[in-house]
């Protein structure tokens, strides 16, 4: 599966998640956490090793259960997408910019519901 795939993938499991809560099991959500944790391994950046970093924060937070960090670590990733994204052009940029959408959506979500 290519990057691009990968993050529609993701986006659809993000939006599935919340429109039909209880139908995700944690382990599922914790194994597409470092699914794209191996994935940036290697990439190179410092912007992708901030994403890595909080993708392991948020793992925490889920396997803890703290929603309030949950939503926090959500946002700060879709900013995190978003500025990584605002300089790429074509398919790769849109994919990354409805990722850090999808992101900030779902923390939203996450902080309401």
């Amino acid at each position: 599966m290519n990057h691009n795939e990968h993050i529609e993938e993701t986006i659809r499991n993000i939006y599935h998640a919340f429109e039909h809560p209880g139908t995700h099991p944690l382990d599922s959500g914790l194994t597409a956490i470092d699914g794209w944790i191996t994935s940036l391994d290697g990439i190179g950046g410092s912007a992708l090793a901030g994403v890595q970093s909080e993708l392991r924060t948020l793992r925490g937070h889920i396997e803890r259960g703290d929603r309030p960090a949950i939503a926090a670590s959500l946002q700060q990733l879709g900013q995190e997408t978003s500025v990584i994204a605002h300089d790429l052009r074509g398919g790769d940029g849109d994919h990354l910019r409805h990722l850090g959408q999808a992101l900030i959506v779902a923390s939203g979500n996450l902080k309401v519901s």
